[in-house]
């Protein structure tokens, strides 16, 4: 339950990024654990292992140390979280932040001081900074918001609801280009190109790419060579759908309200001209707003950008509420009219 004390609201902190302020909060962050006797025996047994050994074995010890904190701290985080969801929504009521980065900024430094004030948390940098709020707020407030939640929760999942819709409306009145810019993937071998051109993918394909062409070489193809082979393009298309879905994680729910918004101006259907207007609108868009920075990262074509609406969210109002972008659920039902195939 929340701990409630008779006090003045304490000022918000500003949320400056420094190297001071981000060793002091990773050094918070790291002393800031209920360790539980498994994981200090577990840190015992790792620093007579680290200091017996060393070189390779050494290093991977430390990295398992480090991903052990992080789970453990992760965890400390949910169950703070869990236990001030209350808190939690009245800040976020007070500022009304809707889906402004600068208004999460201010709900995160109140958070912090809160908080800190009331012995949550040994320091005030709980949240880095206002993405990490939002997020949070996403995750444990109005994902669960239709099971159970406190009527200050429901009213502040209302607001926020309210003001992506505002946001919605309010792109839907933007300017749309009449004439797409040309896109890669209309040339011809033009998805191919741009996939081999691009390294990130290709650090990931190195190995079974070089495993399946020395199998490939071989004179006679045996049962065992088959079955490599099978295992090796396996491993290649999941590198694929890995390098997309990864491309796709960084486009956050402003970003996804965009795409809703210009798909209902454009109303596309199954027409791919008309998708390869919207995949050429939000490429400029994705690059102007600093999401998609990398050369490949973009649309390759009209239907890349149908197969991401597919993906992502055409199926998403028959989906259960507990889901990461539920609250877009009235949107693509009406997005979903105008993507029926003529």
């Amino acid at each position: 339950m929340e701990k409630h004390l008779d006090q003045k609201e304490p000022k918000p902190i500003p949320l400056e990024y420094s190297f001071r302020r981000i060793l002091r909060s990773i050094v918070h962050n790291v002393c800031d654990f209920d360790l539980s006797w498994q994981v200090i025996i577990s840190l015992c047994v790792i620093e007579v292992v680290v200091f017996t050994y060393i070189g390779y074995i050494g290093a991977v010890v430390i990295g398992l140390l480090f991903f052990l904190l992080r789970h453990q701290f992760r965890i400390r985080k949910d169950k703070v979280l869990s236990n001030t969801k209350e808190m939690f929504s009245r800040n976020v009521l007070a500022v009304n932040p809707g889906l402004d980065t600068k208004k999460w900024h201010e709900v995160a430094s109140k958070m912090n001081n809160e908080f800190y004030e009331q012995d949550y948390w040994r320091s005030r940098h709980f949240f880095c900074d206002g993405d990490e709020c939002h997020n949070s707020f996403r995750e444990h407030i109005l994902r669960p918001s239709v099971i159970s939640a406190p009527d200050v929760s429901l009213e502040a999942v209302k607001r926020y609801s309210q003001a992506t819709n505002e946001v919605y409306k309010k792109f839907l009145q933007d300017e749309f280009p009449s004439n797409p810019k040309s896109l890669p993937g209309n040339e011809r071998y033009g998805r191919f190109m741009r996939l081999i051109s691009d390294r990130g993918f290709l650090k990931n394909v190195r190995s079974p790419l070089g495993f399946a062409v020395l199998e490939l070489a071989n004179d006679s193809y045996s049962m065992i060579t088959i079955w490599l082979l099978y295992y090796n393009f396996k491993d290649i298309f999941g590198a694929y759908e890995s390098h997309i879905k990864e491309k796709y994680k960084a486009v956050d729910i402003t970003q996804r309200v965009k795409f809703l918004a210009t798909v209902m101006h454009f109303a596309p259907g199954d027409d791919l001209e008309k998708w390869d207007r919207i995949a050429s609108h939000m490429n400029w868009y994705l690059r102007v707003e600093g999401i998609w920075t990398h050369a490949h990262e973009k649309f390759a074509d009209g239907k890349e950008c149908l197969d991401f609406y597919e993906s992502q969210f055409m199926l998403l109002p028959l989906k259960s509420e507990d889901t990461s972008y539920s609250d877009l659920k009235d949107i693509v039902r009406e997005t979903n009219k105008v993507c029926a195939p003529s």
